[in-house]
């Protein structure tokens, strides 16, 4: 029998419960708590499989925003599917038995929950890893984000870079990339751990 794909990414190695291997904790939110009013925490979920990969751009260090498409490094992460096994004790969009959306981030001790709304944004933004432990997920969608630091801005209108605060106090900075939707996808030089097909 061919083992799951999370059991092989190295990203998740050690954070399986010993006597349930497909559960693990996943920092769940509802989005950044300068938003919400509310801090994220960690929950059990059984993970059911992968939905998707999420290409994420990496801007060379020094880079200046706007970023180019073809000038950043493209890194795939796999989007992990599972189901809440605990009901959240102040949180509201996420409830016992919810299918919700993970990705790992270097620097967060638990997976992080994702929306369908954060991932259509991601690849459009490159997020400059938190000054402190490293990050490079929020917990918002980058418009939402954006909108809550400048709420008078107009309607339709999204700064082309701005800074926000990790979780653990550090700060990180988001970056627009342009034409990130037009440049196709490119086939990884080596298939990937988790795509088994």
């Amino acid at each position: 029998m061919t083992s799951a794909p999370w059991h092989d990414d190295p990203a998740l190695r050690g954070r399986f419960h010993p006597d349930h291997p497909d559960d693990l904790q996943v920092l769940l939110h509802d989005g950044e708590p300068r938003r919400c009013g509310r801090a994220p925490e960690g929950c059990w979920v059984t993970v059911r499989g992968v939905r998707q990969t999420l290409r994420i751009p990496i801007a060379p260090e020094g880079t200046s925003p706007p970023l180019l498409a073809d000038a950043v490094r493209w890194v795939e992460r796999p989007v992990y599917e599972g189901i809440l096994l605990n009901e959240p004790q102040q949180l509201t969009t996420a409830h016992k038995g919810d299918t919700l959306l993970f990705v790992t981030s270097p620097g967060i001790p638990h997976p992080v929950r994702v929306t369908e709304a954060y991932v259509g944004e991601r690849s459009s933004w490159s997020i400059q890893p938190c000054n402190r432990c490293g990050a490079d997920q929020a917990l918002d969608p980058p418009t939402i984000m954006a909108h809550t630091r400048f709420p008078d801005a107009p309607a339709g209108s999204v700064p082309v870079a701005f800074s926000a605060f990790c979780p653990c106090g550090g700060t990180m900075l988001l970056a627009l990339v342009e034409n990130a939707a037009a440049l196709p996808e490119q086939p990884p030089a080596r298939k990937p751990w988790w795509k088994f097909w």
